[in-house]
């Protein structure tokens, strides 16, 4: 590690014994060992897995019980398919059984999916999970040339950018400590794009990290303005699924790289070439069933096992079995089907619907699905899918509150409580969907 870097562990284990960069040394190794050595380590870290979640997790126990499944036999990527999947239907039915008797499951940490998908639950992370799958982003950005040590600016929506945690002493020096800005992705309008500017000027970080959708909007306003800020080398997408590629890359005159990822499991791959993604599958195993549904198992979810977890995503994965030639993992093209559209306000402003999906997966709905359709500036339709228990008010007040903070006290809502919410023509599902069209 630099001596930059050893500054940033250090604060971490001095302020909560996270051991993360231990971890990330640890990862980083892996990248000089060959496949088949990968795919030791990875067959070993799933059969601990398995045999730990049959006899800690009382969910797992009489799953495996039920299918008559040995959890011996699960050895490698393909024996997962014998495991029926994890839903977020059944992770909300069977809590308190998914989470493990051991010194893992004794503290957790409560974590809600970003819902982008439209079907939002709550699963729980121990400290161990949590910092493996950090030290796992730190490994997979180094795959780009992002180091831990390098100035970065986030175009995000994480609750850290509201303006109740934005002031947060806590927050801000981790972002100092991490050489981090933010820019404000929750809710922003074209006229920001000049402040963007000037403090990307100001600060010069190396790389710049953030929604797809937002980054592709302010790299137009840059080639428009015939302005380049030539400190940024390197730009990585998430959340949304990357569309013109070429002209970020032209407006930034650097590589884009797109990243898969989610709240529940952080790091499962990253492009290292335009449309070639590394899987990264020490860490996290990607299976894709049928359906082409997207199943993953987070080979460290000790505490609250993740195995087969149905994200919510669907995907496409040409040349399976193909290998990088760079690093040991399999490289792959993998289509991702998330789409949504953003919302406008009044004033002109833009909702980021990745962002406001990421704000509302910090309450707690109580819903099984649902889908928020702006249907013309002041207002809004809600399907949505209850649980047996919901309180109905309480999740129609929850959505109220969070619309009226970012649309004004003007704007009415039309609830609907459905048994099924209807698909789009092309048979996709938009969590969030605008019926008019948005204009500069």
């Amino acid at each position: 590690m630099t001596f930059k870097e050893k500054i940033i562990a250090l604060s971490y284990r001095i302020y909560s014994n996270d051991k993360r960069y231990l971890y990330y040394t640890e990862l980083l190794k892996n990248l000089n060992l060959d496949r088949s050595e990968i795919v030791r380590i990875q067959s070993e870290s799933l059969q601990k897995l398995i045999l730990y979640s049959y006899n800690n997790s009382l969910y797992y126990r009489e799953l495996l019980d039920k299918f008559n499944i040995n959890p011996l036999l699960i050895k490698y990527s393909e024996d997962l398919l014998k495991i029926p999947p994890l839903t977020k239907s059944i992770i909300m039915e069977n809590m308190e059984k998914l989470k493990t008797s051991d010194k893992f499951g004794k503290s957790l940490q409560r974590v809600t999916s970003g819902g982008s998908t439209g079907v939002q639950t709550t699963i729980y992370k121990s400290a161990y999970f949590i910092q493996k799958s950090r030290a796992a982003t730190l490994r997979n950005n180094q795959l780009v040339g992002w180091l831990p040590s390098d100035k970065s600016a986030w175009i995000w929506g994480s609750p850290i950018e509201h303006e109740n945690l934005f002031s947060s002493f806590i927050i801000n020096i981790g972002i100092y400590i991490n050489n981090r800005i933010i820019l404000n992705a929750y809710k922003y309008s074209f006229n920001d794009f000049p402040k963007w500017y000037k403090r990307l000027i100001k600060f010069k970080p190396k790389v710049l990290y953030g929604y797809a959708s937002i980054i592709l909007e302010f790299a137009k306003y840059l080639l428009e303005s015939e302005l380049t800020i030539p400190s940024i080398k390197i730009v990585v997408t998430t959340s949304e699924k990357l569309n013109e590629r070429e002209i970020i890359g032209l407006a930034f005159n650097c590589n884009v790289y797109d990243q898969y990822g989610c709240r529940e499991i952080l790091s499962i791959g990253i492009e290292i070439e335009p449309k070639k993604m590394i899987l990264t599958d020490d860490v996290t195993i990607l299976n894709i069933n049928e359906k082409n549904e997207i199943l993953l198992t987070s080979l460290f979810s000790y505490g609250f096992p993740l195995i087969n977890y149905k994200v919510g995503d669907t995907g496409i994965i040409e040349n399976p079995g193909q290998t990088s030639n760079r690093y040991p993992f399999p490289q792959m093209s993998l289509e991702i089907g998330r789409t949504t559209d953003n919302f406008l306000t009044e004033d002109n402003n833009i909702v980021s619907s990745t962002a406001l999906s990421t704000y509302l997966s910090t309450l707690n709905l109580g819903i099984k699905q649902h889908q928020i359709i702006q249907t013309s500036l002041d207002d809004f339709t809600i399907n949505y899918i209850p649980t047996k228990d919901l309180v109905h008010e309480d999740y129609q007040n929850k959505i109220k509150i969070v619309l009226h903070e970012y649309f004004g006290p003007n704007i009415s809502f039309i609830f609907k409580a459905l048994e099924k919410i209807p698909v789009e023509k092309s048979g996709k599902y938009l969590m969030f969907k605008r019926i008019f069209n948005l204009e500069k």
